[in-house]
């Protein structure tokens, strides 16, 4: 693979492209504890941040909404300044973009080609597991808990069948078109799944050496994320039974457990 622009800061420049509930925020907790790196969240969240505590509020850059509040600055040169200053950063440098992000600000795709920044995309293969995510923080009323507070020892969430379908059909659409898009675009980038990270930590090599970073994988330090959903499908879909009829016989049916 070709070598990341070095004209911009001064080591390696990434982003980790993914969408949400993906896992993305465990991943992107664990890289920041790594001495020499820099991994921040959703720069482009179209809303500023809450002023609740959160895995990175003490290293948070302010967000490109944020900034062109208190500047004058036009598109798409803004936004080419605003990553220009977050990779004059000393060392391993990136943040996460979700699908929907690049779709709002597309020069950003046009930085990526030109600097030659590296990619990570992040997939989570069980596109039922998004789904049950999105309803545990719909229940919960936030999306994380940080190291020190307690998940719940009983959850248990309603999924609605009506649609469900379309919906993980979406899902994968989604995934099969970032794809495509890497693939058009000839950046540089290494695709990995979330149940593979979580599963063995050791898959985090192939990342760190796609980063030229110099890591033992097998010994990562601890995300300050707390895993909220602790059990099996059974265990956590209430409308078990009918979930699994609705999935009966597509091509979804093996994502129940």
């Amino acid at each position: 693979m070709d070598a990341p622009d070095t004209k911009v800061g001064v080591g390696t420049k990434y982003v980790v492209f993914t969408t949400n509930r993906s896992g993305s925020t465990w991943m992107m907790s664990t890289l920041s504890r790594i001495p020499g790196v820099t991994a921040q969240g959703e720069l482009f969240l179209p809303r500023p941040r809450a002023r609740a505590r959160r895995w990175d509020s003490d290293f948070a850059r302010p967000r490109f909404i944020e900034v062109c509040q208190t500047r004058r600055s036009v598109r798409p040169f803004a936004v080419f300044a605003y990553l220009n200053d977050l990779y004059r950063t000393p060392g391993t440098v990136g943040f996460k973009l979700m699908y929907a992000q690049l779709g709002r600000y597309p020069e950003i795709l046009a930085y990526l080609i030109r600097h030659r920044v590296r990619v990570v995309h992040l997939v989570r293969r069980n596109h039922l597991d998004v789904l049950i995510s999105y309803a545990v923080k719909a229940k919960l009323g936030q999306a994380h808990l940080l190291a020190g507070e307690s998940a719940p020892r009983e959850l248990c969430v309603e999924l609605d069948t009506d649609g469900l379908i379309s919906r993980l059909e979406w899902l994968q659409r989604k995934q099969d078109l970032a794809r495509a898009l890497l693939k058009w675009s000839r950046l540089p980038h290494l695709e990995v799944a979330y149940e593979d990270l979580l599963a063995d930590h050791s898959h985090f090599c192939a990342v760190f050496q796609f980063l030229s970073l110099d890591v033992d994988g097998k010994h990562l330090p601890d995300s300050t994320l707390v895993k909220i959903r602790q059990g099996g499908h059974r265990d956590v879909i209430q409308n078990y039974e009918q979930v699994r009829q609705t999935l009966a016989g597509s091509r979804f049916a093996g994502l129940l457990q």
